[in-house]
């Protein structure tokens, strides 16, 4: 199978003692197994056994305690799901304290707060580092790698933020579109349920509701709080009374939430951190899709409507990280932007996304009245292909699938 490099990864993977978290199916376990020089490779099972994986040895968490401090002699070793282990375990470390090289791998992200939380006293013996969806220059520069540019590139490289859809990719190639509703009914329920598991929440109605409506285009709390009422999951219709599983389904990396310009407290905004699990959860809204499924071409039509909102979010995270840059949503009247990043508290850089296969006169009128109003630094008019234009905008910098690539070195 063809691998995704991983620019943050293959850096992380150089420290002496080294802590990977973050969410089911980011690609941890995998990347690791593939690009990292290991002595011993462990998994913990639910009941605190120890399983290498080359040779199917057995230790039980006693056997194993016992033996670390020899096998950090052969060279580096890695324990996956090690957050099973418990305390016994944590104090050891400590004791060993940066002997050797040790990789410790959890797909539970809030155990990580408390396994390196502030009175922890592992805190600074590991470094640190979430493995969330794949980055989009590491992205595009894989789908590159298989044979695409223009328009498909950055629709694949979409897709491909989530590793585990990368085979789909590199077998069907554009053709991904056609079978991904196939995919995605089985497979994102049950990765939510073991995103649940891990850690140790219950999937209650409330959860599952709330991840349809964001899917559905509720983005505030007032809008997420409404929507349970509705459903009569929720008596309470004040925006407090949502607030703690928002914060709940953010610390487990389902969620994300964006900040509103301007405001003069804290306001944020909710999506989906995966366009795949939100898209699958927006079609389960609207037709039952995990209990029914839909034609395929239904999927299809639904998904091409979907993207360009896909595509914003894509470019948005490409540009923010490549800036070093915080993103927030602009919510005026007479401004809408569908990419702001800010820099000391003021607009650095706002883009229109106009991800079409034509465009028109007015589309870049439109486009230029709203850089001027919105007085940043650096303006961005992002087309699949910049051949597309009937002109250039007068003050803005064309970008297209060949500048974003630019920024995959």
């Amino acid at each position: 199978m063809v691998i995704i490099e991983r620019s943050e990864l293959d850096v992380a993977l150089k420290a002496k003692w080294l802590l990977l978290y973050g969410r089911r199916k980011t690609g941890k376990t995998f990347y690791v197994r593939e690009k990292s020089k290991y002595a011993r490779y462990f998994i913990v099972t639910r009941g605190s056994e120890l399983i290498d994986v080359e040779n199917g040895e057995r230790m039980t968490l006693d056997e194993f305690m016992k033996f670390l401090p020899l096998l950090l002699q052969t060279g580096r070793i890695v324990v996956d799901e090690f957050h099973r282990l418990g305390e016994p375990f944590f104090s050891l470390l400590q004791g060993l304290s940066g002997k050797g090289e040790l990789t410790l791998i959890t797909s539970t992200r809030h155990y990580f707060k408390k396994f390196l939380g502030e009175s922890s006293p592992l805190l600074g013996l590991f470094h640190a580092h979430e493995v969330g969806l794949v980055r989009p220059s590491d992205a595009l520069k894989f789908v590159h790698s298989i044979g695409f540019e223009g328009k498909p590139l950055v629709e694949l490289a979409v897709l491909v933020q989530e590793p585990w859809l990368t085979p789909t990719v590199e077998s069907y190639g554009v053709e991904t579109f056609d079978v991904l509703g196939t995919v995605l009914k089985d497979y994102v329920p049950g990765l939510v349920g073991e995103i649940f598991t891990e850690e140790e929440r219950e999937l209650t109605k409330r959860y599952w509701a709330i991840l349809e409506a964001v899917a559905g285009g509720k983005v505030s709390t007032g809008e997420i709080v409404g929507e349970l009422s509705s459903r009569g999951l929720m008596e309470n219709a004040s925006p407090g009374a949502v607030a703690p599983y928002l914060e709940t389904l953010a610390g487990m990396g389902l969620l994300e939430r964006i900040p509103v310009f301007g405001k003069r407290r804290r306001v944020y905004r909710y999506r989906h951190v995966s366009p795949l699990v939100d898209f699958a959860y927006y079609l389960n809204a609207k037709y039952g899709f995990f209990e029914t499924g839909l034609p395929q071409k239904t999927v299809r039509r639904l998904l091409e409507e979907k993207l360009p909102n896909y595509v914003e979010v894509f470019f948005e995270r490409l540009l923010s990280q490549h800036y070093g840059l915080q993103p927030v949503r602009i919510e005026k009247p007479e401004l809408e932007l569908d990419v702001a990043l800010v820099k000391n508290r003021k607009l650095y850089l706002v883009a229109e996304v106009k991800w079409k296969e034509k465009l028109k006169e007015r589309d870049i009128r439109k486009a230029e009245n709203k850089f001027e109003s919105a007085g940043a630094e650096v303006n961005l008019f992002v087309v699949p292909d910049r051949s597309i234009l009937p002109r250039e905008p007068e003050n803005a910098r064309v970008f297209d699938w060949r500048d974003a690539l630019a920024l995959s070195p």
